[in-house]
């Protein structure tokens, strides 16, 4: 193993550790924890998301929703670590963001495998005209998926 996978293991180790940290201290406030951060702008809440990305499926009936999200987010979580394994033998960039992915996947399928749901806590809003229009909760876990996705794309289209 090369220096550059044993550093992303440990990447690894320690975003998991901060989002399950993040998320055990936001699961030991009160039920309807709200706190602003920055007042207009952003908040951490206890939210709790049943679904998958914008609570899609939270409204399924309790096993199929459990269940049918475990196999599927595990599956391809699976298809991302064979992604990450040949692309970490080529010491590419790309692995990096493929572990990000890794620990998103793997931060918020233990939530559903412990919990039955996600926690979510991070709420970024903006209030225009008087209207707070807010971006739906998220984690520590959620954001690594998102950014390396995005940055995923946006390295696909450079390479073309």
């Amino acid at each position: 193993m090369h220096k550059q996978s044993k550093l992303q293991i440990i990447a690894f180790i320690l975003l998991l550790a901060a989002d399950q940290l993040s998320k055990w201290w936001i699961e030991q406030q009160y039920p309807f924890f709200h706190m602003s951060v920055i007042d207009g702008f952003f908040n951490l809440v206890r939210a709790h998301n049943y679904g998958v990305a914008f609570s899609m499926f939270a409204d399924w009936d309790h096993a199929w929703r459990t269940n049918g999200l475990l196999v599927v987010t595990s599956l391809i979580a699976v298809a991302v670590a064979v992604w990450w394994w040949k692309e970490q033998a080529k010491k590419s960039f790309d692995s990096w963001l493929l572990m990000l992915i890794l620990v998103g996947a793997a931060g918020n399928i233990w939530d559903r495998l412990t919990l039955g749901y996600v926690v979510d806590f991070v709420d970024w809003y903006i209030v225009w005209d008087g209207q707070a229009y807010h971006w739906p909760a998220f984690n520590v876990a959620d954001a690594c998926i998102s950014v390396a996705v995005v940055l995923l794309l946006l390295r696909s289209l450079k390479k073309e």
